[in-house]
């Protein structure tokens, strides 16, 4: 993701069932929909797995950097529960509530430290 960042680059569809395990190092895939930040199509579509979607993103704005970092907070909250964010239906609703604030809860023993990194994306 970093790499990604560093090039200007969005994945736009970041989330933990996009990062590959290897032996001793992760690796992000998937991407299909990853494009230069500055050059998007604004066709008012949203794109991914709704619970990694930014706020700014559900409310019609374009896809950045920041978008990304929003999701790897969202991929933060789940390793620490080890259960996917809002195990409930997909749909406007769910929507509406990020919109409005919802975020993933942590697991029980998680270090501040860790929810103070991870809520500052």
């Amino acid at each position: 993701l970093t790499n990604l960042q560093k090039l200007g680059y969005c994945h736009k569809d970041f989330h933990s069932g996009n990062i590959l395990q290897g032996e001793q190092v992760s690796y992000v895939s998937d991407f299909g929909l990853t494009g230069p930040a500055d050059k998007q199509n604004s066709n008012n579509k949203i794109y991914g797995v709704l619970p990694y979607i930014a706020p700014e993103v559900l409310n019609g704005e374009l896809y950045t950097l920041a978008s990304d970092i929003y999701s790897l907070g969202v991929i933060m909250a789940e390793l620490s529960t080890g259960i996917l964010p809002f195990y409930r239906k997909h749909d406007m609703s769910l929507a509406l509530d990020i919109c409005n604030g919802l975020r993933p809860d942590f697991g029980k023993g998680t270090p501040e430290f860790y929810k103070v990194l991870a809520y500052r994306f």
